[in-house]
């Protein structure tokens, strides 16, 4: 069986059942060797051999996105963390963000808010109804004339649903506000076009859906703020605008394995198939979500059907407390789930992957639709 092949190649141990890629995702074992071949290149003083251009060239491919605009911090907190400091925002002006935005995305604007005196809003939007026309009207009727940046994630990690950021990137381009888009999720899940996007910054989590090492952030920069942006993390040729983006790239000394790992992956998704991955991971969601709808007490928070949400889905069990869900799931079947605690929403999200099997979806949800 072809699904089978490829579980094998992960090193995930037999009767762990692991639904939390939202969160990390198990590299699988090419990856694996080739962060060790080249970690054991440096230990022998040979050059790490990783080619900015060609991961850039290859990443451009798979994203839809000009290779120059392409920047790599560790994960998508970083890259926020990069576009929040490299902006010229002073007392006064706003930013606004919704109330389903990971801690990585918002820490940022909550420090700029406290040093500078900034101005964070946040909007409420209806994440569980998959509305995007919704989501645009609440966010549109939110901007103000004070308002210099839109953060949004592309999707939440609260419950998988797919916001409408092109269209509010188009909101704010015709109104000269930036658009920051927390893309940690869609790369290695869904089909992604930067380019029809097109929003002024993408941060995103390459260790997540696309199965890359732990510290392969990315970020990728419009044209038109490559040489205008200032950097987080200053070295050589920090200033040489016309090397564009790639000026951020200079931090100092990187752990360059996790760049070779990078490689790696997407040798491993192209060899997969990007549209295979795709639906692999969009059935699975779909059969766990059919199957976790049937169960009594059991009410999914994400949005309903394929268009509106992506590879998560959350729920909640009446009277029973969500950690304690996720401590039984651990000890009776070596479940690894994520509990969203985050803005008291209390849900239990499982995350399925190209190394689940059916049956491992089948026995989570007999196991919840047991619990008393």
């Amino acid at each position: 069986m072809y699904w089978r092949g490829v579980r094998d190649r992960f090193l995930i141990p037999a009767g762990r059942i692991y639904l939390n890629v939202g969160t990390l995702g198990p590299q699988p074992l090419p990856v694996v060797e080739a962060v060790e071949r080249c970690t054991r290149r440096v230990a022998e003083t040979y050059p790490p051999g990783v080619a900015w251009d060609r991961l850039k060239e290859r990443l451009g491919r798979l994203l839809d996105g000009d290779p120059d605009g392409f920047v790599f911090p560790r994960n998508t907190t970083e890259a926020m963390s990069w576009v929040a400091n490299g902006l010229e925002l002073a007392a006064g002006d706003e930013v606004l963000t919704t109330d389903h935005e990971h801690i990585g995305g918002l820490c940022c604007w909550q420090a700029l808010a406290a040093r500078r005196g900034v101005r964070l809003r946040v909007v409420q939007i209806p994440a569980s109804e998959g509305d995007p026309d919704e989501v645009i009207r609440r966010v549109r009727a939110a901007l103000s004339p004070r308002t210099r940046v839109l953060s949004i994630s592309h999707v939440l990690f609260t419950n998988g649903a797919i916001m409408p950021v092109r269209e509010l990137v188009e909101l704010c381009r015709g109104r000269g506000i930036i658009s920051v888009v927390d893309g940690a999720h869609p790369p290695g899940l869904m089909r992604l076009s930067l380019r029809r996007l097109d929003p002024d910054f993408y941060a995103s989590s390459l260790h997540k859906w696309l199965l890359a090492p732990q510290g392969t952030g990315l970020l990728y920069i419009r044209e038109d703020w490559r040489r205008r942006f200032w950097p987080t993390v200053a070295s050589g040729e920090w200033d040489d605008l016309p090397l564009g983006a790639h000026r951020l790239n200079h931090v100092g000394t990187i752990d360059e394995s996790r760049l070779a790992g990078l490689e790696a992956a997407l040798d491993f998704h192209e060899a997969v198939g990007p549209a295979r991955v795709e639906r692999r991971i969009r059935a699975l969601r779909r059969r766990l979500a059919e199957r976790l709808a049937m169960v009594p007490r059991l009410h999914i928070t994400s949005p309903s059907g394929d268009s509106h949400v992506a590879g998560m889905v959350s729920f909640r069990i009446e009277g029973l407390d969500a950690l304690d869900v996720q401590r039984r799931l651990a000890r009776d079947a070596n479940v690894r789930s994520r509990v969203i605690g985050e803005y008291g929403y209390g849900w239990m999200r499982l995350a399925p992957h190209i190394y689940n099997t059916p049956d491992e979806l089948d026995r989570v949800v007999d196991l919840l639709a047991a619990m008393r």
